[in-house]
């Protein structure tokens, strides 16, 4: 009777062993139960949910720039991995330490870590004339801007027409732009010069905002923000002379078509244009800046 007692206790002893390891209360943890544990240490510093390198920045401390919050950053991340195309609003904010991948911004009350690559610099010291593109944000509102000057009396704080916003909306309402707050714009390839990258279907319209060897980190219609081949893209002239009656190439809806030049006021940068839509003629007001002659689109 006690070996037959004894050999139930031995028994009941393995089973409440094999019960207890089950459970996770064996302190001896084996090679293959330490692989189940994963550790998200999140991006590098200085990477971006793009298939973009890793870059430095002229910004110096003290300058103002432009980048996106470090909110869209976040989300950008999620919309990538969903195979989603990130949206990117980019606003105004003060380099505080420039890095050689990311630099700390102040962004209204906080300080965040953002990636060089979508900071675009406001060099300090620059001034604008008459007639002149700049880079800078709607300083009554907010996000990136680009305006014509239209009063240099104080060339370091001249007066805009903002071209970002569309006509209905800001048309001819001037504004005087803070000093050290604006870059002029006076080549291919300057972070806020257009640029039509050819796509499956059709010439997109974009906004340059790095470009390193042959990737453009770009922002397109929407905000939509992606890398494109360098390759592929056709900058998009600051300034291009027009005359009532020229065939030109104009953005709409965020891709490229033809259109024919009706008024031009030079003096803003705006130019009205005939382009058809879904079979019927529509009539839009466009910036110098967005607009040319190179590409060739079939009606």
């Amino acid at each position: 009777m006690k070996r037959i007692l004894f050999t139930f206790a031995i028994i009941s002893m393995f089973l409440g062993s094999l019960v207890f390891t089950s459970c996770g209360g064996d302190g001896n943890t084996t090679d293959n139960d330490s692989t189940d544990v994963v550790t998200d240490q999140g991006p590098a510093p200085g990477e971006v949910p793009f298939d973009f390198p890793t870059v430095g920045t002229t910004a110096k401390a003290g300058e103002y720039v432009l980048a996106p919050s470090y909110a869209f950053i976040e989300d950008a991340w999620a919309d990538v991995a969903e195979d989603m195309t990130p949206s990117f609003i980019f606003y105004s904010a003060k380099m505080l330490e420039p890095g050689n991948v990311e630099s700390k911004l102040s962004q209204i009350s906080d300080d965040v870590m953002i990636p060089n690559s979508l900071i675009i610099p406001i060099p300090a010291g620059q001034q604008a004339h008459v007639g002149d593109m700049v880079l800078t944000w709607w300083q009554s509102g907010s996000g990136l801007e680009r305006g014509i000057v239209v009063d240099d009396t104080d060339p370091s704080q001249p007066v805009v027409v903002y071209l970002d916003a569309s006509y209905d909306e800001l048309g001819e309402e001037e504004e005087q732009l803070e000093a050290n707050s604006f870059v002029v714009l006076t080549g291919d390839w300057q972070p806020g010069t257009s640029i039509a990258y050819e796509g499956d279907y059709d010439y997109e319209h974009w906004t340059v905002i790095r470009v390193e060897g042959d990737k453009v980190l770009a922002k397109g219609w929407a905000g939509s923000t992606k890398v494109l081949e360098k390759s592929k893209c056709t900058p998009i002239p600051v300034t291009l002379d027009v005359a009532v009656g020229d065939v030109i190439q104009i953005p709409y809806i965020g891709s490229y078509q033809n259109g024919t030049v009706i008024k031009v006021d030079a003096a803003r940068a705006r130019v009205w244009v005939e382009t058809e839509w879904a079979g019927t003629i529509e009539e839009e007001a466009v910036c110098i800046g967005d607009i040319t002659k190179g590409l060739t689109i079939a009606d």
